[in-house]
């Protein structure tokens, strides 16, 4: 406070030099400043109004932030009536990677590395009970050397609190927090899944030309367009288009059940096989039929297969093991079928999804090419084609 008991505008000019303005909000203004007492630049919020409610949820930000101690969330360093210090974060915002990068496999690498760090950052919120509820591409920055951090918890929720219910950005407010009702971790697990979403197909979740719209369909529960459909002309990887829109289930019971378990499949999506669809079959069902032309192999994902050849088994298959590769690679007919012998999870490989996994390693894709043409001229000379 300052001696005539108003609050101070600005942070104290002996310790502090404003270098002015660079970033404008609705009801702060980020400025550059130096601290003359440590000599470094930091970033200085500064609250735009005088208004009691609108300081207490100002620094309420400022304390939240704080007490969130975490490598991806920004360290709050000083705190005065309309303003704190914070790190100074150089380096863009996750929007401007996206709109910034044309659409390939190496942008979407970089965003699936981001939103396991946003994630990492929201599991440690979510443990000490606040959920950040404001998960925009704008609000997530990325440094000049991949720092990721996830910045603006102005309208967290704490212990299931807050004193903004209504609260958020209309084009990517989740249905319960449109509605006014009380938030939880899935509230963050939406945020996530609009990020990549945004990510995959360049559009917003929550859409209509207005703000008003974009309340009423986020409201009314729609679900937003399946990525292909917003952008058809992309080659998008269907493991991160399912981990999508799972995530932006309208009813939070459908979605991921928490950070943990969202943060699973991106890391291992991000680990394995981006194009390659997870499939399901019933224990007795032919997953593939001897004689049948081939186009697609099989990673067996989880549980047990029999291979049968005229009619007899042969052979059995468990977790790990690939079946239908040879006939996919070299042509023809299939010669042997595999059946089911409990509940089966694979990976189904066609060679178009192929084609999209090598080309994230260049030098592996040549490889596979390579060795592909060579068994191909092989089994021409009468090689004897497994599956």
């Amino acid at each position: 406070m300052s001696d005539a008991g108003t609050p101070e505008p600005i942070p104290p000019a002996d310790r502090y030099d404003d270098r002015g303005a660079f970033a404008q909000g609705g009801t702060a203004a980020v400025h550059l400043t130096v601290d003359r007492v440590l000599g470094r630049a930091v970033a200085t919020k500064i609250a735009k109004s005088a208004d009691p409610v609108q300081l207490d949820r100002f620094r309420r930000e400022a304390c939240i932030t704080a007490q969130l101690e975490h490598p991806n969330i920004v360290p709050v360093h000083d705190l005065g009536d309309t303003w704190f210090t914070m790190k100074r974060v150089e380096g863009a915002t996750l929007a401007a990677l996206v709109r910034g990068e044309p659409y390939s496999v190496l942008m979407l690498g970089k965003v699936l590395d981001i939103l396991i760090k946003v994630c990492d950052a929201l599991a440690f919120a979510h443990d000490r009970r606040v959920v950040h509820r404001d998960l925009k591409p704008e609000n997530v920055m990325v440094g000049r050397f991949g720092q990721v951090y996830l910045m603006d918890w102005g309208i967290a929720q704490v212990e299931g609190v807050s004193d903004a219910p209504f609260a958020g950005t209309t084009a990517w407010v989740a249905p319960e927090q449109a509605r006014g009702e009380t938030c939880d971790a899935r509230t963050d697990v939406w945020g996530v899944g609009g990020l990549l979403y945004y990510a995959l197909c360049g559009a917003r979740p929550n859409q209509g030309p207005t703000p008003e719209d974009r309340v009423a369909s986020a409201r009314a529960g729609r679900r937003p367009l399946a990525p292909v459909a917003v952008a058809p002309s992309r080659n998008l990887p269907y493991e991160l288009v399912r981990i999508a829109m799972k995530a932006l289930q309208p009813d939070p019971e459908s979605r991921y059940p928490d950070i943990a378990a969202l943060l699973a499949d991106l890391r291992a999506v991000n680990a394995g096989a981006w194009w390659f669809e997870l499939k399901v079959f019933e224990a007795g069902s032919e997953i593939v039929r001897e004689g049948d032309e081939a186009d697609t192999a099989y990673i067996l994902v989880q549980g047990r297969c029999e291979v049968c050849q005229n009619g007899g088994p042969i052979a059995e298959l468990g977790p790990g093991e690939v079946f239908g590769e040879a006939a996919l690679l070299a042509g023809g007919p299939r010669v042997a079928s595999v059946v089911a012998l409990t509940e089966v999870v694979t990976r189904v490989i066609t060679r178009e999804a192929l084609e999209a996994e090598l080309g994230r390693d260049r030098w592996m894709g040549a490889l596979v090419r390579g060795l592909a043409q060579r068994f191909h001229d092989l089994s021409s000379d009468n090689l004897e084609r497994r599956f």
